[in-house]
């Protein structure tokens, strides 16, 4: 008795419906077990073990029924239509030999012949002309049989332990291949599968292992490889799918068992957005000409509830994002996160900018590059809208560059497409209604999605539920939030006249006090007048509101007095703190050395010395160390009248260096009073010719020459504070051309010929002035300039030191 039975078999017996489908429809209502059935036709086998127990005795007595009824001869049977063998399973063909030895035994029993071999030929004969009365699908597994079979089958029934002995041992040899034993042939292979991916066939792969990997044609043909191939596919569907394309791969194969949904409990917790190029032409009109050409939609979608909203723009950067972020804001609320791919408009300064003044997180939820299944639900959102819906357009234009082609070839096809396309503007109010609508479809099945419910009915739920949803509480705020910034990033210098921004200067009182400073820059290009200036790009700290100059209606009086009164309290507040510094410096000035001392104390505590020994003068320092020991054994003589003579030279020495130091500190002073009195266009006040020889000496010394040039602003300034300290007048700088003199000096440089210490001094005063600096430029390159003014300096030089 077979153990497996179709809907034909079973229709009309006991506890079941009469016709087949009926059958079929109550075995998948009480969840019978199935399997898929070999024959012609196809359709579903039903196991014995699983059918209503009136059934199972129905087949008993019908199977009883059938060995009584097996024909004694073969003219009493009526032959049956061949069927062509068909590829079985060892179940299967258990099942089949089974049905076969039952019926050999009912027809030994009822049918008497001579002698066993034509009791058997007889049978066999009967079978292979399929006259017995046997299930078709018997002789569809086994369509001839041969008495040497039968005996086998006979002997394998008595002594095989198990009853599946009786299907064979086919394919044991599976796996035994010349490509399957050998490994690297198979990576050889999968490397061609995946260059050539779907390009590449088992003809363009054969050659490939000829050449590269040195296959020998004589021990793999061109049909192992097609077979091997074939199992290939059917054995490893995840490997051949990711070498025929990678990208596509990502959606058929890999496993999506995990839900990006899970951790949503409620509206606005988490939103995604995504850019998608449409595949609608709308009129654009440039420079007076219409034309058509396709856009760009921002789908913004709630995670939770699957509300969309679309943002139909003509090119894809910031401020088409923020259109698209606050236009869902003012429609659901202030959202808790958003997650976006990390193209150049999200992370853009302006974006990142704007989220975080509104508080929103997107930086832990940004998709990485080439991972667009981190973002699923705006992702299949975009394919619904663009092959479900959007192919409903009449502008529609095709997904790919086969449907464009096809659709450009209807004639007259530009003329009328311009007539009727859509603007941007229509094309917005469309995908407008068409979200109204996508939000009341039922979205998802049972266990999947929301579970057969519209976007609307969720949403509905959770406010029945307690949540609520953040507002703004001004639409007036989101304007000032998406502000552009100005190129440099936003960020400008504030200069005495004013901020820059395209060419225009703004101007405010509270700018007076950071000129100077780095700020960051804000304006609405719809109303050029304004600027707002903040601290920085975060926008934490408002400075002020300044206007254009030139603007209508502006008070740049008002503005400047305010900005000078502002400015003289910061003056007062610095001034205090150089009465401070003044104070410090004369403090430091009476101890010098004091500062100085303290560092070297401290680098002599921090610093470590470490001693590197060289093997080159090991025997020096041998030499200083067996000195030593001979010197310790010594005593030491000391003189004691040397040592008072020494202690007196010394403390002379000391009182000698502190007078100087105390002359030399006076004479400093008394240069920085007479430096402010020239400055400040005085006479020279009566001194001692003693004492201002002293100070002409001092000049002349390295401290005095630092101490001149520090504070004085040039070397021509230098020299007629000199002539001041030594005429006793301000004597006023006569104009002389000496460009004559000039080329004269470098003639007689060039040639090494000497020039009087005098017209040397001439030449350097005039060189010191822009205009004397300029002439010498023009003459000489960079380096010359360099060796000229060395020349010119050797005299001055020496005069200072015969002096």
């Amino acid at each position: 008795m077979k153990q497996w039975y179709s809907a034909f078999e079973l229709a009309g017996l006991s506890g079941l419906p009469s016709l087949p489908n009926n059958v079929t429809r109550k075995a998948k209502a009480e969840q019978w077990q199935s399997r898929q059935r070999m024959d012609r036709g196809g359709g579903k086998e039903y196991a014995y073990g699983s059918l209503p127990k009136q059934t199972q005795e129905a087949l008993i007595e019908k199977t009883a029924h059938t060995a009584m009824m097996i024909p004694l001869t073969v003219n009493q049977t009526l032959p049956r239509q061949v069927q062509s063998k068909v590829k079985t399973t060892s179940e299967q063909r258990t099942d089949a030999w089974l049905a076969i030895l039952r019926a050999y035994e009912a027809w030994c029993d009822f049918n008497t012949f001579k002698t066993v071999l034509e009791r058997d030929t007889a049978f066999v004969q009967t079978y292979n002309n399929q006259q017995l009365a046997l299930p078709n699908w018997v002789y569809a597994y086994l369509p001839h049989l041969s008495r040497s079979q039968l005996k086998a089958k006979q002997k394998l029934r008595r002594e095989a332990e198990k009853i599946t002995a009786l299907g064979g041992k086919y394919g044991h040899r599976r796996g035994t291949g010349r490509i399957d034993s050998d490994p690297n042939l198979q990576i050889a292979i999968e490397a061609c599968l995946a260059a050539g991916g779907k390009h590449w066939g088992a003809s363009q792969i054969y050659d490939i292992l000829q050449l590269e990997f040195g296959l020998d044609p004589e021990n793999c043909s061109l049909g192992q490889l097609r077979e091997w191939l074939r199992r290939f596919r059917s054995t490893h569907p995840q490997k051949w799918a990711l070498y025929m394309s990678p990208d596509r791969a990502k959606g058929l194969v890999s496993p999506a068992f995990g839900s990006r949904s899970q951790n949503v409990f409620r509206p606005n917790q988490v939103w995604e957005i995504d850019t998608m190029r449409v595949a609608v032409e709308c009129q654009s009109e440039l420079a007076g000409t219409i034309r058509l050409e396709r856009v760009f939609a921002l789908a913004c979608i709630d995670v939770f509830t699957r509300r969309v909203i679309l943002q139909v723009s003509k090119h894809t950067h910031a401020e088409a994002v923020c259109l698209t972020i606050a236009a869902a804001i003012l429609k659901w609320g202030v959202p808790e996160q958003i997650r976006t791919d990390r193209g150049k408009e999200y992370l853009s300064r302006r974006v990142q900018r704007f989220l975080a003044n509104l508080g929103v997180d997107t930086e832990d939820l940004r998709c990485l590059p080439g991972h667009p299944e981190q973002k699923p639900f705006v992702e299949r959102f975009n394919r619904t809208f663009q092959h479900r819906d959007l192919v409903k357009n009449p502008f529609f234009v095709g997904h790919g560059v086969g449907d464009s082609q096809s659709l450009r070839k209807s004639p007259s096809r530009d003329r009328r497409c311009i007539e009727l396309a859509m603007s941007i503007e229509s094309f917005q109010r469309w995908c407008d209604l068409w979200c109204v609508e996508y939000e009341q479809r039922p979205h998802g099945r049972a266990g999947i999605g929301l579970e057969g419910k519209s976007p609307l009915e969720v949403l509905a739920e959770a406010a029945n539920g307690g949540w609520s949803k953040r507002t703004i509480q001004n639409p007036r705020e989101l304007d000032f939030l998406m502000m552009a910034a100005p190129n440099k990033q936003g960020t400008r210098k504030v200069g005495r006249q004013g901020i820059s921004v395209g060419g225009r200067l703004y101007v405010a009182a509270k700018l007076s006090t950071w000129i100077g400073k780095y700020v960051y820059v804000c304006f609405d290009p719809n109303e050029p007048r304004t600027v707002y200036v903040y601290n920085s790009a975060e926008l934490t700290e408002f400075i002020c509101q300044a206007v254009w100059r030139q603007a209508e209606d502006v008070d740049l009086a008002a503005i400047a007095n305010q900005a000078r009164h502002l400015y003289e309290v910061l003056l007062r507040s610095v001034n205090q703190i150089h009465k401070r510094g003044k104070a410090l410096l004369h403090k430091l000035a009476s101890d010098p050395y004091l500062p100085i001392g303290q560092t070297a104390q401290s680098l002599l505590q921090t610093i470590q010395f470490q001693i590197h020994d060289y093997p080159a003068i090991q025997a020096i320092t041998e030499a200083i160390a067996a000195a030593d020991c001979s010197s310790e054994d010594r005593p030491l003589a000391i003189d004691l009248e040397t040592y008072h003579h020494e202690l007196q030279r010394l403390e002379a020495e000391f009182e000698k260096q502190a007078v100087q130091q105390e002359q030399q500190r006076a004479r400093q002073q008394q240069l920085e009073e007479l430096v402010a009195r020239w400055q400040q266009q005085q006479i020279l006040p009566a001194l001692e010719p003693s004492e201002l020889e002293k100070l002409i000496q001092h000049l002349s010394l390295p401290e005095g020459q630092g101490f001149l040039t520090a504070v004085t602003t040039s070397p021509s300034e230098e020299q007629r504070f000199r002539d001041w300290l030594t005429g006793g007048a301000i004597a006023p700088v006569a104009i002389v051309d000496c460009r004559p003199l000039l080329e004269t000096a470098l003639a007689q440089w060039r040639t090494q010929q000497e020039m009087s210490w005098e017209d040397k001094q001439s030449l350097l005063h005039y060189i010191g002035e822009p205009e004397g600096l300029g002439v010498l430029k023009a003459y000489t390159n960079a380096s010359e300039e360099q060796h000229f003014q060395t020349w010119l300096e050797q005299g001055q030089r020496s005069s200072c030191v015969s002096n």
